[in-house]
């Protein structure tokens, strides 16, 4: 890259920094929207479906910072609770990774340790098994049949009637209106998986900001449930931030 554009994309890039800090600084002043930090396994995929949303929600309500960052699992969790101390004012923070099933580099043990961490710390899950693209294949079916990540992308092509890449971007044309399907049947993937113990998490879309007393139990079912394939609780945090989008947190306090 020459002086000139390099020169030019450091401007962009601070100039874009420059109306995030500003952003959050008004959001530090008192306004009573929620802030929410999502922090994302995959540098393209999901920050380009989570941005893609919150654009066409209603921002008075809800603001979201979205990071991609590369990272699996339990260094994910572990980045999310830096993430989320070094800022000290997001209301809720997410962490939304796959089971990627590999026998090296413990995968199915950060996998479970992820899940018990981000527990006890307050970080709710956005899990999916075996990958993201079930939740866009829900879009389309309820899919119930255990498969591997690359089935699911060639299942979503021929829903698509297109070549499927993870830097698509979506959200506008294909899914938005498909939507509320994706939910329902999300939701009851969910919910045909979930037992006793389990079976109220992920399904609060006004009051998940506190999981319940987490005992070991809470744990042992929750990891199960998350390393069955397929399954996935994007649903929940979609229909989360469609909530806070919709309603007027001031007001719902000062009711209370």
């Amino acid at each position: 890259m020459n002086k000139k554009k390099s020169s030019i994309k450091n401007k962009k890039e601070i100039t874009n920094r420059g109306y995030l800090d500003r952003n959050n600084t008004v959001e530090r002043r008192g306004n009573p929207r929620k802030r929410l930090l999502i922090v994302c396994e995959g540098q393209e995929t999901e920050p380009n479906y989570f941005n893609n949303l919150y654009k066409n929600l209603n921002r008075g309500h809800l603001y979201i910072q979205v990071k991609g960052e590369g990272r699996v699992t339990l260094s994910l969790v572990e980045r999310a609770i830096e993430l989320r101390n070094e800022d000290g004012e997001y209301n809720e923070v997410w962490c939304v990774f796959d089971r990627d099933f590999k026998s090296e580099n413990k995968n199915q043990q950060n996998f479970n340790a992820a899940i018990a961490l981000a527990l006890r710390e307050n970080i709710r899950l956005a899990i999916s098994n075996d990958a993201f693209e079930l939740w866009y294949l829900l879009h389309y079916e309820y899919y119930i049949s255990e498969t591997h990540r690359d089935n699911l992308s060639q299942k979503l092509e021929e829903r698509l009637g297109k070549k499927y890449n993870k830097n698509l971007d979506l959200y506008e044309k294909y899914l938005k209106q498909r939507q509320q399907t994706a939910i329902k049947n999300a939701e009851n993937l969910w919910k045909d998986i979930s037992s006793d113990t389990t079976k109220a998490i992920y399904f609060d879309k006004q009051h998940p900001e506190k999981f319940p007393e987490i005992t070991d139990q809470l744990i042992h079912e929750l990891t199960r449930q998350h390393n069955i394939n397929p399954s996935t609780t994007v649903y929940s945090l979609v229909q989360r931030l469609i909530y806070l989008s919709e309603n007027d947190q001031t007001s719902i306090c000062s009711e209370i």
